[in-house]
C-alpha cells in the first residue's frame, strides 16, 4: 500500500484519533509522497507504414508553439561535388541582437576546422550589402570566425534589438569519416554511401550575460550551444540521391541529372542533413508529427523498428513533457562508430545497431534516448559543453521512461538496475564526483565520462521524480516547457523551474545531487514494535553515517503476513532521525529501499521482525470483566454457604 497523504495537518488528525488507545504514544513522521504509480497514455498501436525508395514533400501540421521572436535567420544554398566530397555555397544570415549591450564584432562556429587536414571549412568572403567586411580565423584549429562589424566597410556597433545581414562564402572539405561529420562508402557486405553533415555550417555563437560562448569542437561528447533560428535551405545533389535534413521539405527540382532540395524549418537550433542514393525509406504518421525513417533494403525490418519506437516515443514523451515542437522527424541509418546522435528533427542511428532490432533491443533503446534530445537541448536549449549532463542525463532518463510504458515497471526495474550497478561499481573504485561540470573536466578524465554525464544524471532524474512524486514530476516538467520552450536554460534555471511549479525549495536535492557529491550511507536500527487495538506499531531510526548529514524522502516498506505495505518518511538533515509507522497486519520485515530508488549505500537495510504477539485491548476488557464475573460468582457462593 502506497500513501499519497501530503499534508501534515490532516494527516496528524488521523493518526491522533486512530492511535489514541495505543501506547506508547504515537508521533508521526512529516507527510508521506507517493510511492509511485503509473498509467500507459493512450494507445500506442503502431499505424500503416508508407514504404518507398523515393520520399515526396510531406509538410505535416503546423504548431502555434510561442517561441522569442524576431528570429535569427539563415538562408543556405549549397552544391554536393560527390567525386570530391565537397560541399560549396553561401549563408546569409540575418542576426538579431537579444542582449542587452552592443556588439562590435560576431562570432560563428567552424566546426568541420576540428577535422583538419581530412576535413575543414574554408571561408572565402565575408560580406555586408555586397562589400567585403575584415573577419579572421581564430581558436583551436581555426574553428571561431570573427567577424568586425564596427570597421569602415561594416554596419557598425549592433544594438541591442537590431539585426544585421551578412553573406558568409564557404567551401566544405567533407572527410572521409564514420562520424556525425563525414562521407563513407561500404562496399560489403553491401553497398552504401552517404554523406553525414552535422555541425557543418558556419554558425553564430550564443552571446548571453557571460559574453560569447566560443567551446572547441570535442570528439568525446558534445559542445554545441546555439540559439533558436529559422533556415531556408538549398541544397544540389545527383538526382538519385535521397536527402533527410532538418525542418519541412517543400519541394524538390525535376532536372534530368541533378535535384535541388528544398527544406525550411520553425524555430530550430542548428541545420542538418545525410544524403544517400542508397537510402530506402519509410514514413508514419503520429498525432500530425511526420515520422521518416532511412535505412539500407537489408535492413528493413530495423528501418521499420525505429518507425515503432518513434511512434511510442512522440506518444509518451510527448504527453509527459509536452508536445513535440515540430512538424516531422527524420531518423537516419548511419555507419559510424556512435550508437546515435542527436540534431533537430534528425537522429542518426548506428548501423551495427540494424541487425537485432526486436524488444528492447540496443537499435530501439538508442532510437528512444536520440527522441528524448529532442525535448532537451532542443526544444529548451542547454550548453552541452558547459552542462553536458542536462541532456544527456534527461535522454537516458528517456530510455527508462520508454521502456517503462511500454514493456511495464518490472522490466524498467531491470534496465534501469543495469546502470545502477553499473555505477556503483564504478563509484567504488574511482569515487563520486559533481555532474555539474563541463567538458573541460570530462575531457580531462574521460573514464568518468559515460558512468556520470550519462548514468548518474539519468538516476538523478529518476530519484527526482520519486522524491516530489511522478504525477507532479510531470507536471513540472510540463511547467517548464511551457515557459523555456526554444529558450536556452541552465542546471540552476531548472531548479528554479522545478521550484516555481512545485512551490517550494528544492535546495535539499539540488545541493546535493546536481551541485555536489559524495556517497550517502543509510542504515537502520533501534526498531521496537507495539500491537495495538488498531493494529502495529512499529519505530525506528534512521542513521546517516560518515558524510555530511542530508534531507531526503527515504522510502520504506514492511512485509506482513498479508503482504507488503510501503511508505516515504521524511529524513531531515540530521545525522539520526527517528520514525514511526502503523501497519494493519503483523510485521515480518522492515526494509529500506528495496527497490533501490535512492543513490544511497546502506549499511542496514532489512531488519526482521520476530514479534510475540500482545494480547488487544478487547481482549484484555473481556479478559478482565470475566475473571471479575467469576471472582464475584465466587463471592456469592461462599457467603450463601456460609448462610
Amino acid at each position: 500500500m502506497a500513501l499519497r497523504l501530503r499534508n501534515s495537518v490532516w494527516i496528524s488528525f488521523i493518526y491522533l484519533l486512530t492511535f489514541s488507545m495505543a501506547i506508547p504514544v504515537f508521533t508521526p513522521s512529516m507527510s508521506f509522497i507517493a510511492d509511485p504509480e503509473f498509467e500507459v497514455p493512450g494507445s500506442l498501436s503502431l499505424q500503416e507504414y508508407d514504404i518507398g525508395n523515393e520520399i515526396r514533400a510531406m509538410p505535416g501540421s503546423k504548431k502555434a508553439l510561442s517561441y522569442p521572436t524576431p528570429l535569427t535567420n539563415y538562408t543556405i544554398d549549397a552544391f554536393l561535388q560527390e567525386w570530391s566530397h565537397i560541399v560549396n555555397g553561401s549563408t546569409t544570415i540575418t542576426y538579431v541582437n537579444h542582449a542587452d549591450s552592443g556588439l562590435a564584432e560576431m562570432y560563428f562556429h567552424l566546426y568541420p576546422n576540428a577535422f583538419k587536414p581530412y576535413g575543414q571549412i574554408d571561408v572565402k568572403q565575408v560580406e555586408y550589402q555586397g562589400a567585403p567586411i575584415p573577419y579572421s580565423l581564430d581558436g583551436t584549429d581555426q574553428q571561431l570566425l570573427r567577424v568586425v562589424l564596427d570597421s569602415g566597410p561594416g554596419p557598425g556597433v549592433l544594438n541591442p534589438n537590431n539585426n544585421v545581414t551578412l553573406m558568409i562564402k564557404w567551401e566544405v572539405l567533407v572527410p572521409e569519416s564514420k562520424d556525425r561529420f563525414g562521407w563513407f562508402h561500404r562496399g560489403s557486405p553491401f553497398e552504401f554511401l552517404a554523406y553525414n553533415m552535422g555541425n557543418w555550417h558556419p554558425i553564430v555563437c550564443v552571446y548571453d550575460d557571460r559574453g560569447w560562448h566560443t567551446a572547441p569542437y570535442t570528439f568525446m561528447g558534445e559542445s554545441f550551444y546555439s540559439d533558436v533560428a529559422t533556415y531556408d535551405f538549398t541544397l544540389s545533389v545527383p538526382a538519385n540521391y535521397i536527402v533527410a535534413a532538418t525542418g519541412e521539405l517543400q519541394d524538390i527540382s525535376s532536372e534530368i541529372s541533378r535535384r535541388d532540395w528544398h527544406f525550411t524549418t520553425g524555430p530550430v537550433r542548428d541545420f542538418t542533413w545525410c544524403a544517400s542514393p542508397d537510402y530506402q525509406t519509410a514514413s508514419i504518421l503520429v498525432n500530425g508529427v511526420n515520422v521518416t525513417s532511412y535505412f539500407v533494403p537489408e535492413h528493413n525490418l530495423g528501418g521499420l523498428r525505429t518507425l515503432e519506437v518513434a511512434e511510442e516515443c512522440l506518444e509518451i514523451f510527448g504527453n509527459l513533457f509536452g508536445p513535440y515542437a515540430w512538424a516531422s522527424l527524420r531518423i537516419v541509418e548511419a555507419d559510424f562508430w556512435a550508437g546515435g546522435m542527436e540534431y533537430p528533427q534528425l537522429v542518426m542511428i548506428g548501423q551495427s545497431l540494424y541487425d537485432s532490432p526486436e524488444g528492447i533491443s540496443n537499435l530501439a533503446a538508442v532510437t528512444a534516448h536520440e527522441i528524448g534530445h529532442e525535448w532537451i537541448p532542443f526544444s529548451i536549449g542547454t550548453d552541452s559543453y558547459t552542462e553536458p549532463w542536462i541532456d544527456e542525463g534527461f535522454a537516458s532518463f528517456c530510455e527508462y521512461v520508454w521502456v517503462e510504458y511500454v514493456y511495464g515497471q518490472s522490466d524498467r526495474a531491470e534496465y534501469r538496475l543495469h546502470d545502477l550497478e553499473y555505477y556503483w561499481n564504478f563509484v567504488a573504485g574511482n569515487g563520486d564526483v559533481i555532474i555539474n561540470q563541463s567538458m573541460l573536466f570530462w575531457e580531462s578524465e574521460p573514464f568518468r565520462y559515460y558512468p556520470f554525464v550519462y548514468l548518474k544524471a539519468s538516476l538523478v532524474y529518476d530519484m527526482l521524480r520519486h522524491q516530489v512524486g511522478n504525477t507532479t514530476f510531470y507536471q513540472a516538467w510540463q511547467y517548464i516547457y511551457d515557459h523555456v520552450l526554444h529558450q536556452n536554460v541552465r542546471a540552476s534555471t531548472i531548479q528554479e523551474l522545478f521550484e516555481a511549479a512545485l512551490s517550494e525549495s528544492l535546495d535539499w536535492f539540488f545541493d546535493q545531487w546536481v551541485f555536489g557529491s559524495g556517497v550517502i550511507t543509510l542504515s537502520l536500527g533501534n526498531v521496537s514494535y507495539q500491537q495495538s487495538v488498531w493494529g502495529w506499531l512499529i519505530s525506528f531510526d534512521l542513521y546517516q553515517i560518515e558524510s555530511a548529514p542530508i534531507a531526503l524522502w527515504v522510502p520504506i516498506t514492511i512485509s506482513t503476513r498479508m503482504g507488503n505495505e510501503s511508505f516515504w518518511v521524511w529524513k531531515s538533515a540530521e545525522s539520526v532521525t527517528s520514525h514511526t509507522l502503523l501497519v494493519t497486519q503483523e510485521p515480518l520485515t522492515l526494509m529500506l529501499d528495496p527497490h533501490q530508488y535512492l543513490l544511497c549505500q546502506y549499511l542496514t537495510s532489512s531488519i526482521p521482525l520476530i514479534v510475540i504477539p500482545g494480547i488487544p485491548l478487547p481482549y484484555v476488557i473481556v479478559g478482565g470483566l470475566g475473571i471479575a464475573m467469576l471472582v464475584g460468582a465466587g463471592i456469592l457462593i461462599w457467603r450463601w454457604r456460609r448462610k
